[in-house]
């Protein structure tokens, strides 16, 4: 079975197809022009966000609240992240469950 891969900003610039969060969309207008599919969060993906940002700010490693919702999205959909941001080893440090690759 074909893991699902969510693109992260920095390498939907590069893309032109694929599944983005609105996240995305939002940090780059232009991928409105372009065929990814969107994902929104749902309540389950706040829930996790503030789990991550509490974890992170106990452990003195604060990350931005778009890249905890990005990963949320990913956590709770089983996803694959691909990234060119190094925060997001921050988040897999604490959360192992989260999959990411940086390219």
């Amino acid at each position: 079975m074909e893991e699902k891969e969510i693109l992260d900003t920095s390498v939907a610039m590069e893309r032109k197809e694929g599944s983005i969060t609105v996240f995305t969309a939002i940090e780059y207008p232009s991928s409105l022009k372009k065929s990814f599919d969107f994902i929104f969060p749902e309540s389950q993906d706040y829930i996790k966000s503030v789990e991550i940002a509490n974890k992170l700010k106990e452990k003195g490693n604060p990350v931005g609240a778009v890249d905890i919702m990005i990963a949320s999205v990913c956590m709770n959909r089983s996803a694959m992240l691909l990234t060119k941001d190094a925060d997001f080893q921050i988040i897999n440090d604490n959360f192992p469950e989260f999959k990411f690759r940086k390219l």
